[in-house]
């Protein structure tokens, strides 16, 4: 018998034609990878009611629309969750650490009254409580309520005179900054000014870009200060939030709410 061809050991070699149609059939699976790749993110995701999800679309890439009916609130393990109506029901929308960090950093976090359309992967559980999980921060079109700002001369709200039934609502008010406390570098945690009006205090809150936009300024301790933001409550205890840092001002009289008189000094991180 022959032993020009062998058949067996590791002296067997593929014949050229075969190693050619080897490799030509892995270059369009990989080719057809990256077209899957392609249309799954250019492809148009479709926009869902939220009465119309099944469980037969559990996982399902959507987008929903609707109106924030409780804004956003970030967990300590960086987490975020916020809640929203189409009209035809209420949804969840979760995001992890790196949407909720991307859209506190841009100011974006959505409050209640909002316009949001967001985009995310669907999440039916057995009791049908239905979930959307935001898959970037990017996929999140937000368009802010629109709130009157306060005129001079409006009359502001005394600070003993705020309750927890006026949480989401805007008001204004008034009083001497009685202390200041500054978040560290790398800190989530927002700025606090703590105001002070008849024995009554008030924590006003507000974030970085609130602070860039003052010019990383801060009123000195002992003035009077104006405050326009919405009332919240945490850990049981009422607290203002400022979005804007036209919206945080020193005033020269308790009767004269907004003023364009601000003196300032610079604030140095605390270490």
């Amino acid at each position: 018998m022959s032993d020009d061809y062998p058949v067996y050991g590791p002296q067997v070699k593929r014949p050229l034609r075969i190693r050619v149609l080897q490799i030509a059939s892995l270059a369009l699976a990989f080719a057809g990878l990256i077209l899957l790749y392609l249309y799954s993110v250019n492809r148009d995701i479709p926009l869902v009611r939220v009465d119309s999800v099944t469980p037969t679309m559990n996982f399902a890439t959507v987008r929903v629309s609707g109106e924030v009916t409780r804004g956003a609130y970030v967990f300590q393990s960086g987490g975020m969750v916020f809640n929203l109506d189409d009209g035809s029901g209420e949804i969840a929308i979760m995001g992890g650490r790196a949407q909720a960090d991307a859209l506190e950093n841009a100011g974006r976090l959505p409050r209640r009254g909002d316009r949001v359309e967001v985009a995310g992967s669907l999440n039916v559980s057995a009791d049908q409580e239905v979930k959307l999980r935001m898959q970037s921060a990017e996929q999140l079109v937000l368009q802010r309520k629109r709130v009157p700002s306060a005129a001079p001369g409006t009359a502001q709200v005394r600070l003993a005179d705020i309750t927890v039934a006026q949480k989401g609502d805007q008001v204004l008010v008034i009083g001497v900054l009685k202390d200041i406390n500054v978040p560290g570098p790398g800190s989530k945690a927002p700025y606090v000014l703590t105001l002070e009006q008849d024995g009554a205090e008030l924590d006003v809150v507000f974030w970085d870009k609130v602070f860039q936009g003052l010019e990383r300024k801060l009123p000195m301790p002992g003035k009077l200060i104006s405050a326009l933001g919405r009332v919240d409550v945490y850990k049981d205890k009422i607290q203002l939030k400022v979005w804007e840092s036209g919206d945080l001002k020193e005033v020269t009289e308790m009767k004269t709410p907004v003023s364009e008189d601000v003196g300032a000094f610079r604030v140095e991180e605390s270490k």
